[in-house]
Order: C-alpha cells, then structure tokens, then sequence
C-alpha cells in the first residue's frame, strides 16, 4: 500500500493486483484486523455518533440505540452502544452490516443545499461583475452593485430597494435546502453499511463523502510526500527539520 495504490494477492486464484486506494472504503482480513480506513469512513463514523437509530447485524438482528461510539483500535474494532434501556455493551465493528440513525443527520444536507446555492449566487454575481467592469469606475463601487441585489432592503442600513434578485435567492434557496434532503431521503443516506453481507456484494449506496476541503488537504498532502522523496527533496526537508530541531 502506498500513497496512490493498494497491491494485493488474490485469495482464491493468487493473481497480484492493484486498486486505487481512493476507492478504498476500508480493508480487514480474516481475523478481522483492520490495515487501512478511508477518510469516508472516519468521517461517516463521526456523523454517526451520539445519535439515535437502529444496527442490523450480520446475523439480521435489530438492535436500538439512543448513542453510539467508535473505537479506533485496528487490532479489536468496536462499537460502544447505548441502549435504550439504559444498558451500554460493545460489540464488534465488522459483525454490523449497518446502521441506520435518526432524521437529525438531514442537517448535513440542509448544510450543504444552503452552501450549494448561496456560492451559486456568490458565483454568477462575481462573474456578472467580471462582464460589466469599467475601468472607469472604482473597484468597491462595482462590486457592491451587483452583489447589493442580492440584498433585501433595510432602511437602518440604506439598503433601498429591495435587490433584483433577492426574489429569487429567497425561494432558491430554501427550495435547494428541501431539494437536498428529500434526495439524501431517496438515496437512503440514514444508513451506513460496514460489513457486506455477501462477498462482491455493492453497498446499497456509496459511502463516499464529498469534501473539496479534504480533497485539497490530501493532493497538498500527497504533493509534499513526493516532493520529500525526491533527491532534491531529501535534502530541503533535512535541512528544513534541522533548523526546527
């Protein structure tokens, strides 16, 4: 495993191979020990826990809970759960297929609905003051002009009138917030699957998390690792820890 690629050996015809290890959810052997996680899978596990819902085993029992916590050991994955009951035992991470939580976690696409469709707005009015720049004018000016209609008017703050396309931001973007949770309804995004039932079985749904603030973290991340392998690089990095040393 490096920073690119997975190798592994077939168990059944011992053919070697390679898979991109960004498509790797996460990876565990027969004795259940596990090598690598995802960031996905740190990430689903967060918006897991200390919520209410519901496990399905392996085995297709239901078990309730009222919060729920992950153990970050790879030697002996478990999950503390707290019982409805007032009872709270741990089990093991893999003997889940899934876990299903409350509505509360609708918030993360209420989140990103707002996001999406507020940088929407945010977008198309930098660029519409890209294609109406004078040279003539002052930079403030210009831009408060296109983005003051997004605006409604306020009479404490001058703001008179109502910008032309506040209209559309105010139903837009409620409309997008709903439009995003009925999809992540749809798309079953309350559940969260761990061990397949079935070998070459897909999850229902994926499991990936889109995050372009992790994206960029892990391509910095990944650029530096290369840079420090280099021969050039070797000796910058060397030189670098020697003075922070």
């Amino acid at each position: 495993m490096d920073l690119d690629n997975v190798y592994y050996t077939d168990k059944i015809d011992n053919n070697s191979s390679t898979i991109d290890i960004d498509k790797v959810y996460f990876i565990y052997n027969d004795f259940d020990r596990v090598y690598h996680y995802d960031w996905s899978y740190y990430e689903n596990l967060r918006r897991i826990t200390n919520r209410t819902g519901e496990i399905i085993t392996l085995d297709n029992d239901s078990i309730n809970f009222k919060g729920i916590e992950f153990s970050s050991n790879r030697i002996n994955p478990e999950i503390l759960v707290h019982g409805t009951n007032d009872t709270s035992f741990y089990m093991k991470s893999l003997e889940v297929y899934k876990i299903q939580t409350d509505y509360s976690i609708l918030h993360y696409a209420a989140e990103r609905g707002f996001w999406y469709s507020f940088s929407a707005f945010i977008l198309s009015a930098a660029i519409d003051t890209r294609l109406k720049w004078t040279d003539s004018r002052r930079f403030i000016p210009q831009v408060w002009d296109q983005y003051n209609d997004l605006l409604p008017g306020v009479k404490f703050l001058n703001l008179q009138p109502t910008g032309v396309t506040f209209a559309s931001v105010s139903y837009l973007i409620p409309l997008s917030v709903l439009g995003s949770m009925l999809w992540d309804i749809y798309k079953d995004k309350r559940s969260f699957y761990f061990h397949p039932l079935e070998k070459d079985t897909p999850y229902p749904r994926s499991m990936y998390v889109f995050s372009p603030k992790y994206l960029m973290h892990a391509f910095v991340k990944k650029t530096l690792v290369r840079i420090e392998r280099s021969k050039i690089g070797k000796y910058v990095f060397s030189k670098i820890r020697k003075k922070i040393n």
